[in-house]
């Protein structure tokens, strides 16, 4: 299958599971990668989707963003900034122009509780096929975005390692949280519903408490391949973790130290107005050790290129690449959430071989400059056929 057939069918798929209505496709990342894909044709737009969100924060942020600042991103062309800047202009002009109603209160919409740019990109997507019906959600999907100012006080992934592999057997977020308040070793109530939101939010950020992260936290309960995964979840909802990653720690990966005071820094240039550094500081100092990123005393972190688990890479690896079909190595080499996790590109190559050896991926293929590797499962399926007893290291 030529490449450009591979992402025509991969753009399909993705603007068929926005008008059917699919909760995942309303995700911050979701719809930025949707309007790219009217920008930029004949590309894997997804990477640049992420790259997007993790350097501006939100959503909001990438529409509101200065053209020259939005190219500066590696793929963002004067014609894709304009699209960009497009959507945010045209929600101005909406709100400033929209006349108000004698007849009390708007009712409310699927829209409502996402931030403006959020609803207006919904709305300007929808509005082709405004007139057809579209299928109601489950009452448990709430796509839970990242709203705010990118910063964040409280880490709690330890306890998320900790949760997991004991969470009810149901993809209902209510029931999740339920679980959580009720068996999170906090002794405040209040302290037990506030970590139980975050947790949710982090762990399931599409609204749902999916079965495969489930079925994998019990398959490989109190293990670095579970620690992996809830971090790679966590950056995943949280762009602010692979930024921190991308431009403090990789950049010291050959000295293998720092001063913590060296994060306070970057996030004081990116916040200057923030009086929440520290909190954030101590917080994402907090995440790497949970997850097993790097060990850290009160005044230092030291960290290492990290060897990779078939388990836990082969999640992570379906998660960012979620189709089965052929994908080019080079994509997963420089695949920000990746990299967070201090996987370097050579063992990424290395690991791409060894779950081909295992059976957990169809080939990898090196012809000439052209490498690619082919996956045979969706998510799902990997982890049934993880928790069937693959091997594993």
């Amino acid at each position: 299958m030529s490449e450009k057939a591979l992402h025509g069918g991969h753009r399909e798929r993705v603007r068929e599971r926005f008008l059917s209505g699919d909760a995942a496709s309303r995700s911050e990342a979701a719809l930025l990668e949707l309007l790219l894909t009217y920008a930029i044709p004949q590309r894997d737009v997804q990477p640049l989707a992420n790259n997007l969100l993790s350097r501006f924060g939100s959503l909001d942020k990438v529409l509101a963003a200065q053209p020259a600042d939005l190219c500066q991103v590696a793929g963002i062309k004067q014609n894709s900034a304009t699209l960009l800047n497009l959507v945010a202009a045209i929600h101005k002009r909406n709100s400033s122009s929209a006349p108000a109603t004698a007849h009390g209160p708007t009712p409310k919409s699927g829209h409502a509780g996402r931030p403006p740019e959020q609803r207006v990109l919904t709305q300007l997507l929808e509005s082709p096929t405004a007139a057809k019906p579209q299928p109601p959600l489950p009452r448990h999907r709430k796509p839970a975005s990242r709203y705010g100012s990118g910063l964040f006080g409280k880490a709690v992934l330890k306890e998320a390692i900790d949760m997991l592999p004991k969470l009810p057997d149901s993809d209902s977020l209510d029931d999740t949280r339920a679980f959580l308040r009720s068996n999170l070793h906090f002794s405040a109530e209040q302290t037990r519903q506030r970590c139980a939101a975050y947790i949710t939010r982090r762990m399931f950020p599409e609204g749902i408490a999916d079965a495969p992260l489930r079925h994998f936290a019990r398959a490989f309960p109190a293990s670095t391949e579970l620690r992996d995964v809830c971090y790679y979840r966590f950056c995943k909802a949280e762009p602010l973790m692979p930024a921190v990653i991308s431009n403090v720690l990789l950049p010291a990966l050959g000295l293998g130290r720092m001063r913590r005071e060296r994060i306070a820094q970057y996030l004081q240039h990116k916040f200057p107005e923030s009086k929440a550094v520290s909190d954030c500081v101590t917080a994402i100092v907090e995440v790497l050790v949970a997850g097993g990123i790097a060990s850290a005393d009160r005044k230092q972190i030291t960290f290492a290129a990290r060897p990779i688990r078939n388990a836990s890479f082969a999640f992570i690896l379906h998660s960012e690449f979620p189709e089965p079909g052929m994908y080019e190595v080079g994509k997963a080499e420089t695949n920000p959430l990746l990299s967070s996790l201090l996987w370097t590109p050579e063992r990424i190559l290395a690991a791409l071989y060894e779950l081909r050896n295992v059976g957990l991926i169809s080939k990898i293929s090196e012809i000439d400059s052209i490498r690619q590797f082919t996956l045979k499962f969706d998510l799902a399926g990997l982890v049934s056929h993880l928790a069937r007893g693959a091997k594993t290291p």
